[in-house]
């Protein structure tokens, strides 16, 4: 219980090297949310500004799985990071767009060929039956899958909900409280 008559009791003398390392811990996490706000501000400003409809930030796009196509490897509701190559080969997992980009397709190339000096691949999902019904001209081809993070596009996808819109206000309201009270 506090009482309020009760004297103030002298603030707690921290070491040097507590403080030290408390400051470059905050430096380090500022240093990240700074690096990832930044990610989301390139990653927005190309949608909006540049009306793309796959944006990279550093050349790198994040998306979301949609559907168990590619099913052991990745599954619906995992985010894929993808990044531009120069070239393409059997075996790659890449994303396409199809035609009229208002869509995108992740699966794996399968064969590949050059008519009329474009260069085509045949793709095919890995838990589907049949390859997919239209080649694939290298300029649609967004980028090769590079890493995986399972379940993490379902978690983004929530957070455009007005809850999850509401969760990312509390935190940001939470971070701005935690840094005043750890300045004090």
């Amino acid at each position: 219980m506090i009482c309020l008559n009760e004297p103030l009791k002298a603030p707690v003398k921290q070491s040097r090297t507590a403080v030290i390392l408390k400051r470059i811990g905050m430096g380090a996490l500022l240093v990240v949310l700074g690096f990832v706000l930044l990610c989301f501000a390139l990653l927005i400003g190309e949608r909006v500004i540049g009306k793309k409809t796959i944006p990279t930030a550093f050349g790198f796009a994040p998306l979301t799985v949609l559907t168990g196509s590619m099913e052991p490897e990745i599954y619906a509701g995992d985010m894929v990071i993808i990044h531009r190559q120069k070239d393409y080969a059997v075996g790659d997992t890449v994303t396409y767009e199809l035609a009229g980009g208002n869509a995108s397709v992740t699966h794996e190339i399968i064969r590949t060929y050059v008519e009329g000096g474009v260069t085509y691949y045949i793709t095919k999902g890995t838990n589907n039956n049949a390859e997919d019904p239209l080649p694939v001209a290298k300029s649609q081809v967004a980028g090769k899958v590079v890493f995986v993070i399972p379940g993490l596009g379902t978690f983004l996808e929530w957070l455009k909900t007005p809850a999850g819109l509401t969760l990312v206000l509390l935190f940001g309201c939470i971070i701005v409280a935690a840094v005043y009270i750890v300045r004090s």
